[in-house]
């Protein structure tokens, strides 16, 4: 089993030192990678109900104050401040950027991290925050996705790059420099749902979905291999991951998080492993600041992970 964590400040701070402090203390307690989301701004008024919908806390009005680390520019940063861990993206919302403007940006990350990025691609659920972008239609996000699934692999692959889409175009370009990585940095797909599944088995080199308890995730793992075998793609591993809340506690917060006693963790982490679950990526459910969050880590492992 591996095992992530994400960056965000507690209380919803901004403060770069913070976010390094977090990342510094995941590399030094061997964390095998570090994890931001995509949000570019809060609109000041949404619905939360497609949120909800995924299995996410409902996000309040007083999210729309938080301060928001757009991912790109924030790892980018990162690269510089931690030399092993991996850089991810969980996830990069497709339709927000330009196709060949975004394979370029994590082109570059790659580059400055010296092969470090795990690129997550997701279809997005904020329908305000789509409007407000002035990005592709809401109700066409997959297809956005799948196209630029595709783009990115030419542009990041090929001398003479070729992809012919409703919302991607790639021709004409001279793409320079290539990622480290190759083929290309590993593309991991987000999202809980069938289309999710669909598009992992058809481009991705792994599924990360958030907020599944290990009944959902062992049926979806079971599916997901189903539709591996099926396609023509080359036989290849598929990653399988999950991300939850984490808080130790006096008891368990539900059957879709890894909160509550070293032993109830413990006994939900092999749980996620017995349904074929490979790597874990923690997500803050209440720590107040820096030192609070990297000592719960701490105790996650050293009380947890050698009990697994």
């Amino acid at each position: 089993m591996k095992y992530g964590v994400y960056l965000y400040p507690p209380a919803g701070g901004g403060d770069p030192k913070d976010v390094v402090r977090l990342a510094q203390g995941a590399e030094r307690l061997q964390f095998d990678s570090v994890w931001l989301g995509d949000h570019i701004a809060w609109p000041a008024r949404f619905d939360s109900s497609s949120h909800r919908d995924v299995g996410g806390k409902t996000p309040g009005p007083a999210v729309v104050k938080l301060d928001v680390l757009e991912p790109l520019t924030m790892l980018s940063f990162l690269a510089a401040s931690v030399e092993r861990v991996k850089l991810g993206i969980g996830v990069l919302i497709a339709p927000y950027r330009n196709a060949i403007l975004a394979a370029k940006m994590l082109a570059m990350l790659d580059v400055l991290s010296g092969g470090r990025l795990i690129e997550g691609m997701g279809t997005g659920w904020l329908r305000e925050e789509f409007a407000m972008l002035d990005a592709p239609p809401f109700e066409h996000r997959g297809t956005v996705t799948d196209e630029y699934l595709r783009s990115f692999v030419d542009l990041w692959t090929k001398a003479e790059p070729t992809f012919e889409g409703t919302y991607s175009s790639v021709s004409g370009v001279v793409f320079n420099p290539k990622p480290i990585q190759k083929p290309h940095p590993p593309l991991w797909i987000g999202g809980n749902g069938p289309a999710a599944l669909r598009r992992a088995a058809a481009y991705g080199d792994g599924w990360m979905p958030l907020h599944q308890t290990p009944a959902e995730m062992a049926d979806k793992v079971r599916i997901l291999r189903e539709r591996v075998q099926s396609t023509e793609r080359p036989s290849r591993g598929m990653g399988i991951s999950v991300g939850c809340r984490f808080r130790f506690s006096d008891r368990s917060d539900g059957d879709a998080t890894l909160t509550g006693t070293i032993t109830q963790v413990v006994d939900q982490l092999r749980r996620y492993q017995e349904a074929g679950v490979e790597e874990v990526h923690l997500l803050n459910d209440g720590y107040s600041t820096v030192p609070e969050l990297v000592d719960g880590w701490e105790r996650f492992v050293s009380e947890v992970i050698t009990k697994v």
